[in-house]
């Protein structure tokens, strides 16, 4: 009786490490932003009103296939929400103040044309090419202004890409973005201008 209950209980432990084992990644992949850099200010008098426009063709920020099941990944917060985030930091750093639509001199849309990495699984290695676009527009009355930023990375690697390696490239991809708006002094300057009376 003893043996049984014995056999029984390893039964139990192998069964429960062969399922953890099968257990699937998480389907999410969580980025945070760099906060800007202390920036000299620029216009204390504009007031923006930031919104964001996901303008991908595609939901997820990547997929590929394991054990033959394709897998999609989203991003955590949403891509939508990063680059609210960011954008707004951003502005917030170089002196401007955000508002409502109603109270806002100057609008501010960011478009998310592309937030992916694309993975192709070879037998023995693959590559994950990685690319993020956006396009800052600012606009008021008095006209608008429009500029594209977008990074690419590229990386190949050992047997199959799993979460870990794509969130190591596209964070890389979306941070070198985020450095760019953070450097970027062409939209701060074309608020200035569509800001004045």
């Amino acid at each position: 009786m003893k043996r049984h209950h014995t056999l029984s209980l390893l039964t139990i432990l192998a069964g429960s490490l062969l399922f953890a084992g099968c257990q699937t990644q998480p389907s999410t992949l969580t980025f945070t932003p760099p906060a800007p850099v202390a920036s000299m200010a620029v216009n204390q008098s504009a007031v923006v009103f930031v919104t964001v426009r996901d303008s991908r063709p595609q939901s997820e920020v990547s997929s590929y296939v394991a054990d033959g099941r394709l897998v999609k990944l989203s991003a955590m917060p949403s891509v939508s929400e990063l680059f609210q985030q960011v954008q707004q930091q951003d502005l917030i750093s170089k002196g401007f103040r955000i508002g409502h639509a109603q109270n806002a001199n100057v609008s501010v849309t960011v478009d998310v044309n592309q937030f992916y990495a694309n993975v192709e699984q070879g037998n023995l290695r693959y590559n994950l090419d990685s690319k993020v676009q956006v396009t800052v527009h600012a606009q008021s009355a008095k006209g608008h202004f429009s500029k594209n930023i977008n990074a690419s990375r590229t990386y190949s690697g050992a047997f199959s890409a799993k979460n870990p390696e794509i969130q190591r490239v596209l964070g890389e991809t979306f941070n070198e973005v985020v450095r760019s708006i953070y450097q970027d002094r062409e939209v701060a300057n074309a608020i200035t201008t569509l800001a004045t009376p």
